[in-house]
């Protein structure tokens, strides 16, 4: 839609899409509502006491979770499973939102970005008058984890991701893919991606009171090499595609477009996350683009989001 052009969107009207929590198993309903110019996106938990409620959707929010991205506001109020609602807003270059849910996890949908996306499109985006910022990677920051994943992000023109998948149900395996993100590349090679699990994990990810919504209807389920969804898959690839839009989701907690190539061995919430706090928090590690005029953290460019997070 409006990924290769210069001015901040938002969404043209309310958008409204409900379903359960994949983890919860609770009926939830969110409400994608228009925001201004450099509000960046926030979610607003409206189940919960007024003054408290909104998190804005950035790296220094994100906090460790299971088997899913979780951000925390000062507060200690937080949300979890956004992941697929942020890879659909940087897959079709939605820069400003205020996501609305009455609970604390967001709802699963069909267990990729696809309804999301075609609600966007449905509604609209709306151009506004201000420019947007691109985070631009000027040198490697590389996580490595102690069961082997690692990620790195570097310098790079564009915004790449190259992910590795290894599993061990032949279902799965092993799985490489080389995402170039450009106009419409979003929804034709990830957006319709679905999660996925080995059906031997279902009862213990249960037993842990998580995957309480999950089904057949919201996630590829595999077992001793077969897909045991009526249809099997949508594409070649779907599971290692999915593990690049989730990349691609934990990316935008960095508040605006990357240009840099992540590279990625057994990427998870976990190590994305990680991964984009590093890279945020060193200050010669990218510059800040905007209207042509670049700066660094270390010239004092604050994110207006984080600014305004308390005035929402």
């Amino acid at each position: 839609m409006y990924i290769e052009q210069p001015f901040q969107t938002t969404v043209s009207k309310d958008i409204v899409l409900e379903d359960v929590g994949l983890h919860s198993g609770r009926f939830v309903r969110a409400v994608i509502r228009p925001a201004p110019a450099d509000f960046g996106i926030k979610f607003r938990r409206i189940d919960i006491d007024e003054q408290l409620q909104t998190v804005a959707a950035h790296a220094e929010n994100a906090e460790q979770a299971r088997l899913c991205t979780r951000i925390v506001n000062a507060d200690g109020v937080g949300l979890e499973t956004v992941e697929h609602f942020m890879a659909a807003f940087a897959g079709l270059g939605l820069d400003n939102a205020i996501v609305e849910m009455d609970s604390g996890e967001a709802p699963i949908m069909d267990g990729s970005s696809q309804p999301i996306v075609e609600a966007i499109k449905l509604g609209g985006l709306e151009l506004l008058s201000a420019r947007r910022r691109q985070l631009v990677v000027t040198k490697p920051v590389e996580i490595r984890l102690e069961n082997g994943a690692w990620a790195r992000i570097e310098p790079a023109d564009q915004l790449e991701i190259e992910v590795d998948i290894d599993f061990e149900d032949a279902a799965i395996g092993h799985q490489h893919y080389h995402y170039v993100h450009r106009d419409g590349s979003f929804e034709s090679e990830l957006a319709s991606a679905r999660t996925f699990c080995c059906q031997r994990d279902v009862t213990l990810m249960q037993n842990a009171g998580l995957a309480l919504g999950g089904s057949m209807n919201n996630a590829i389920v595999v077992d001793n090499g077969m897909v045991l969804n009526e249809g099997g898959l949508r594409m070649d690839n779907e599971f290692v595609r999915h593990k690049v839009l989730d990349c691609l989701g934990d990316l935008y907690l960095l508040g605006m477009q990357l240009r840099g190539k992540l590279t990625a061995s057994r990427p998870g919430h976990a190590l994305s996350t990680q991964l984009v706090q590093a890279l945020w928090r060193d200050n010669m590690s990218y510059m800040i683009v905007e209207d042509g005029a670049e700066h660094s953290r270390s010239d004092g460019y604050a994110m207006p989001e984080l600014a305004a997070a308390a005035a929402v």
